[in-house]
């Protein structure tokens, strides 16, 4: 071979050197860049289902937040249609204690009306025995005992009702 112009024993000693030298850059270079490489690739992976399993919480969450809102608007329905319920059942007891309190108001007044007429009914009763006595005593120029008018301003307020306040009757009434 040294006519092709290579030395043997250079030959084996720089085949010995590259063996020498591939085993050593593979037990020190390639097999911890290969280590290196596969942890990174679990960390990658590791780090990959940490974002799967944070997204997949996330939508819990959101699922859970959408679920609570829906129940806070429910709750939220429920409590404002209690609270139209409880106005309108206010306002049906603040308006029947109204009708109540002006009925016994109308009653009241009813009743004063009643005792006024009675009062005036009195008064104008008596106004018209003392006119009957004069204009008896007028029409007959003399004047009558007690008893005798007693007898004709009972009588006249026969005549009258109990209701002296309706038209006088023609009897009564002068031309």
């Amino acid at each position: 071979m040294e006519k092709l112009g290579i030395n043997l024993g250079f030959l084996i000693s720089q085949l010995i050197n590259f063996s020498l030298l591939a085993v050593l850059l593979y037990l020190l270079l390639y097999k911890p860049i290969l280590n290196m490489l596969n942890q990174r690739k679990e960390r990658i992976a590791r780090s990959m289902a940490d974002v799967d399993a944070a997204r997949e919480s996330a939508a819990k969450a959101q699922q859970d937040y959408d679920r609570k809102i829906v129940e806070a608007q429910r709750k939220a329905q429920e409590i404002i249609g209690q609270a139209a319920q409880q106005g309108e059942q206010t306002r049906s007891a603040i308006v029947a204690d109204a009708q109540r309190e002006a009925e016994a108001i109308r009653q009241k007044a009813r009743d004063e009306a009643l005792q006024e007429k009675a009062h005036i009914l009195a008064e104008v009763q008596s106004q018209i025995a003392g006119l009957s006595m004069l204009a008896a005593e007028r029409v007959l120029g003399q004047a009558m005992d007690e008893g005798t008018q007693r007898r004709l301003i009972g009588q006249f307020l026969a005549e009258l009702g109990p209701d002296p306040v309706r038209e006088v009757p023609r009897s009564v009434r002068r031309n």
